[in-house]
């Protein structure tokens, strides 16, 4: 017997079971290879028939993601992020295969949402993603979606200086005042900053479980922070920052609250995220090691503290290298 190109052979328990095998998909052949039946059954999955006719599809790999673990694991805010993509992917190439794409569409589609940068970084990364699970599927073996360069946009966030943030302070009060203490002094992600509870303030410090890594700090109050606190009217027996009414303020409502008192302050090139930035650099600037500020932004790799703060790192050592130099030439 000629053995035919797309058969494989399973032994279970001793026994040897027949199975069509093309694309990453098993289907059970009949037992014996040299009968008709099998014959019959081989072709006609070789010409897609059978279950080899529900074709891999972006539709199907998108929803075994989503009842993946990975998925599960997603914090609130990045799930939201991905699903706006993924809603976005399912418009547009739900029908297709992705063990058929290419690259170059990948990079077509990013390119064809350039005037949305962070919108079109996205969909490589999130094609990543899901090429990936499509691989633990034995889907397909390569990622086409990985390694893609971004669009640099030449934005993103940074540190306010010092003159932004008296300049904000001078223009804020209520929650947006408290909202940017508690950013700023804590040093956490916007989302985090919604979760904050009263009940989770301890010996003039708050409990912090990150959304994101699942890190859970304690974060000593600065003046300022503990001063926003103190004057603070508690709309909500639980939250600390809710509205009015008592509800709880949501990711969305932060930003609004920020942005009205950056527009009124003409801060607009300044974001919300950067006062994480600007907290990193602070604690650069006074002298702190990597690891002290990580135990303030809960940074697991010190290479990302040290994106976050090397600006003002270079500024204290380049003060600290004048001073010398100056002494130097006083002692001659």
């Amino acid at each position: 017997m000629v053995r035919k190109k797309f058969t494989a052979t399973k032994t279970v328990k001793g026994r040897k079971y027949q199975y069509f095998r093309k694309d990453g998909q098993y289907v059970r052949l009949p037992d014996d290879p040299n009968s008709e039946e099998y014959d019959r059954e081989y072709w006609r999955l070789m010409r897609g028939g059978g279950s080899l006719s529900q074709k891999f599809t972006f539709e199907k790999l998108i929803l075994s993601y989503k009842q993946s673990p990975k998925w599960d694991r997603l914090a609130p805010r990045t799930r939201a992020d991905y699903s706006k993509v993924l809603e976005y992917l399912s418009d547009t190439v739900g029908s297709k295969n992705p063990t058929k794409m290419r690259r170059s569409t990948i990079i077509e589609a990013q390119m064809a949402n350039r005037h949305r940068a962070r919108f079109a970084n996205y969909i490589p990364h999130m094609l990543s993603i899901l090429f990936e699970h499509a691989i633990d599927l034995d889907w397909q073996r390569d990622n086409p979606a990985k390694g893609i360069a971004k669009i640099q946009t030449g934005e993103g966030h940074k540190p306010w200086p010092a003159s932004a943030i008296a300049l904000y302070r001078e223009h804020a009060d209520g929650l947006a005042l408290l909202i940017f203490e508690l950013a700023l002094g804590t040093g956490q992600r916007a989302s985090d900053l919604t979760r904050m509870e009263w009940n989770h303030i301890e010996d003039d410090g708050i409990w912090v479980t990150q959304g994101k890594t699942k890190a859970r700090l304690w974060i000593p109050f600065t003046a300022r922070l503990a001063a926003a606190l103190a004057a603070t009217r508690r709309n909500s027996a639980r939250h600390i920052l809710a509205s009015d009414t008592g509800q709880p303020l949501k990711y969305d409502q932060l930003q609004k609250k920020v942005m009205a008192v950056r527009k009124s302050a003409g801060l607009t090139a300044y974001s919300l995220h950067g006062l994480r930035y600007s907290a990193a650099g602070e604690l650069a600037e006074a002298g702190c090691t990597d690891q002290q500020i990580a135990a303030i932004t809960g940074h697991k790799s010190l290479s990302m503290v040290q994106k976050y703060s090397k600006g003002a790192s270079q500024k204290r050592l380049a003060k600290e290298a004048q001073s010398l130099r100056e002494q130097s030439k006083n002692r001659s």
